[in-house]
């Protein structure tokens, strides 16, 4: 008997210390992400705001950000002549040229193709992977911002073949639009306390959704439905017009429309 009950705690142990191990094995990615555990519950995950550091580029007006096509740097949406690629270190190239307000982008990560709106127009379009030389329109928003400098500001790969889509104020609206369906969902976010939709990223790892509020200075986690449950101050950047989650590096990228500088902003439990 005494036998057995030293051996039942023994075991138990055992295998606690198992299922830890295992635990520690998990390893987030943007391009291929695990599923959590256990579903996020916001306002239980609260992410916590660390160091900061910066990267010089040579982007014109930069409003919106997302991590390469080859994980060589990031894709950079610009008020003043299309989108850039810029490398880890600052070094800014064109990746698809024109002159259009082009204020937000994003990328499948399945595809690898790119997306991108042209505000005043307000269009949504699609640049067709490997080349990115095909450009076609997906959608035109008319009811909100057409014709207006407060018009679409920000787009995000969401899921099931869907896109976030922000527009900036006059209203504050976030759209859900499906690549087969067209719009499935709107939210009027203009009676809370975001002042504007300056750009978006849905993180697929917690699924929930990042909102930067450049009248605010301030970038949000939200639900996907655009409820803002925390916020976190970044008045240190002039005009923080684009964000991008990135699980691998630990930190959220904001890009500063005023400076053409992207800062890096670290998290602890991102």
């Amino acid at each position: 008997m005494r036998r057995n009950l030293l051996y039942m705690p023994l075991l138990a142990a055992v295998l606690l210390f198992a299922s830890g191990s295992s635990c520690s094995n998990k390893h987030f990615t943007p391009e291929t992400p695990d599923t959590p555990d256990a579903p996020v519950t916001p306002g239980k995950y609260k992410p916590v705001m660390g160091a900061v550091t910066e990267i010089n580029t040579t982007c014109k007006e930069p409003s919106g950000i997302c991590l390469a096509p080859k994980g060589d740097g990031f894709l950079v949406a610009s008020d003043d002549d299309g989108i850039h690629h810029v490398t880890w270190t600052g070094t800014t190239t064109n990746f698809y040229n024109g002159k259009f307000d082009c204020e937000g982008v994003t990328i499948d990560p399945k595809t690898k193709d790119v997306y991108y709106v042209v505000e005043n127009k307000q269009e949504v379009h699609r640049l067709v992977a490997p080349d990115y030389k095909k450009d076609e329109l997906i959608c035109v928003i008319s009811d909100v911002g057409l014709g207006t400098n407060d018009g679409l500001e920000g787009i995000t790969w969401y899921k099931d073949g869907s896109l976030l889509i922000g527009n900036q104020k006059k209203p504050v609206v976030l759209i859900t639009y499906s690549l087969t369906k067209g719009e499935t969902s709107r939210y009027d976010l203009s009676s809370g306390s975001l002042k504007e939709i300056a750009d978006l990223c849905y993180d697929s790892v917690r699924d929930v959704l990042w909102i930067a509020d450049s009248k605010n200075r301030t970038i949000n986690l939200c639900d996907t439905k655009g409820n803002v449950v925390e916020t976190y101050s970044v008045s240190f950047i002039d005009n923080a017009e684009g964000l991008c989650v990135d699980h691998s590096s630990n930190c959220i990228w904001v890009c500063d429309d005023t400076t053409g500088k992207i800062y890096k902003i670290s998290f602890t439990n991102l």
